[in-house]
């Protein structure tokens, strides 16, 4: 959000962190140090009929933010899926001038660090802007109606095509932002607080892959007939879990680092990445490793199918860990994935990660052993979301290993429903694994 379009107002708000109080600046940004044993908890009043952005950075932990009124009554919890680097943010309008405070707390879960900082921004949003939001929010009630949100993607595009009359980087940074970001649908807004989408980002990206996305951009209207394809995927999916939950679905295009994450509410689709195909022009990823994921494949509707089945089975994937399971980081981080690609593999017909699969069924047994051999580590750097360190081998092997445990605990599983059922709900990666004998499978 640019400081333009906030009130230039200062706030006073006391802060209570480590046993010391300050005060800080209504629209200045303060670092905290959050531990496991101390959070940080900060007090302010705020004025009836304003309207409050608060927004927290996580650098290196996970954390969740509790507001409440000045009774302590609880008014919302936020806890975004962006784990560890990322915003946790609210916006508020109070109902009466009053006391609210505000608790950022570590979250208590396997994997998260036991210290690190987050970054607090507490700022008035001015009237002249939420004049503007009102006209734009009228112009999105439409598209924010439907199951499937494809409209950011024209708005995407009317930005890339006004580059050409930008003659500054400020000027190219405020295209972006005014065009594409400040005219968000709710799912394009849910997937800027997810990867951290900035103006700044979106100029940076288009400025080092410009025959990529002019290559990709007929690929990403072919979502704009996505309806009948995720109520396919959706259909699917019901029938084989019976406890499945639905949610929106939003076509966006990103800065070419995610082809899809999920929110409370929606599936998010990063379209550039989801829709590219071997026929796009990838020549400026070199040989990458994720310039072969791009690569894979040449049917943009079954990639789109494909994907859309891989995250909507992240948003059913909400059983608390149970906390008495042996830790097992890495094995649960693979098989969170993993699963996505056999339980989408069953309503799609294909899977996201086609380069990892055909490596994996060629070098099983060692995929398998180097894998184990890590089986708990508490760090996922060899095996996920590793596209710009690993040499030699595909990116994302851990998918892999996830889902062949899945594909071998339901082909022994007598009873198909309940295997989807477990798989799905799985919550002790370590009982899981033998239950599934995949260990003892013979491999390759």
């Amino acid at each position: 959000m640019k400081q333009s379009i906030l009130s230039t107002l200062l706030l006073l708000v006391t802060v209570v962190s480590f046993g010391q109080t300050q005060k800080i600046e209504f629209g200045k940004e303060y670092p905290v140090s959050i531990t496991k044993e101390l959070n940080s908890e900060y007090s302010f009043q705020l004025q009836k009929g304003g309207l409050y952005a608060v927004s927290v950075l996580q650098q290196g932990i996970d954390v969740k933010l509790v507001f409440s009124d000045g009774d302590n009554k609880q008014i919302l919890e936020k806890d975004s899926p962006n784990g560890s680097n990322g915003y946790e943010q609210f916006e508020f309008t109070p109902t009466a001038t009053s006391l609210y405070h505000l608790n950022i707390i570590r979250l208590d879960e396997e994997g998260n660090a036991e210290k690190g900082k987050v970054t607090v921004l507490i700022t008035k949003i001015s009237k002249v802007e939420i004049q503007r939001r009102e006209k734009i929010k009228k112009e999105l009630a439409p598209e924010n109606g439907k199951i499937v949100q494809t409209l950011d993607i024209d708005h995407f595009w009317q930005a890339f095509d006004n580059l050409k009359q930008c003659k500054t980087r400020n000027d190219s940074i405020h295209n972006f932002q005014t065009v594409y970001l400040d005219r968000a649908t709710d799912g394009l807004k849910d997937f800027i607080i997810a990867r951290q989408f900035t103006a700044e980002k979106f100029v940076d990206a288009v400025a080092h892959f410009p025959k990529f996305y002019k290559s990709v951009r007929k690929n990403t209207y072919e979502v704009k007939n996505a309806v009948p394809l995720v109520e396919e995927i959706v259909s699917k999916f019901q029938q084989i879990y019976p406890n499945f939950t639905p949610h929106k679905v939003c076509f966006a295009i990103g800065i070419v680092n995610t082809g899809g994450t999920v929110s409370d509410k929606f599936l998010l689709i990063g379209t550039e990445v989801s829709t590219s195909t071997k026929n796009t022009d990838l020549s400026e990823f070199k040989n990458s490793a994720f310039g072969k994921q791009l690569a894979s494949g040449d049917d943009v509707i079954q990639k789109i199918k494909n994907i859309v089945a891989h995250e909507y089975v992240h948003t059913q994937q909400n059983t608390p860990f149970d906390k008495n399971a042996i830790s097992c980081g890495l094995l649960y981080s693979a098989m969170q994935e993993g699963f996505c690609d056999f339980i989408g593999e069953l309503t799609s017909g294909s899977q996201i990660n086609l380069v990892g699969l055909e490596y994996g069924d060629k070098n099983e047994k060692q995929v398998w052993k180097d894998f184990k051999s890590e089986l708990c580590n508490s760090s996922n750097k060899n095996w996920l979301y590793n596209y710009s360190s690993v040499k030699d081998k595909p990116a994302d092997l851990g998918y892999y290993v996830g889902y062949k445990i899945a594909q071998e605990y339901y082909k022994n599983a007598p009873d198909k429903k309940q295997a989807v059922i477990d798989i799905i709900e799985m919550n002790d990666p370590i009982k899981f694994l033998q239950l599934s004998r995949y260990d003892q499978k013979p491999k390759n």
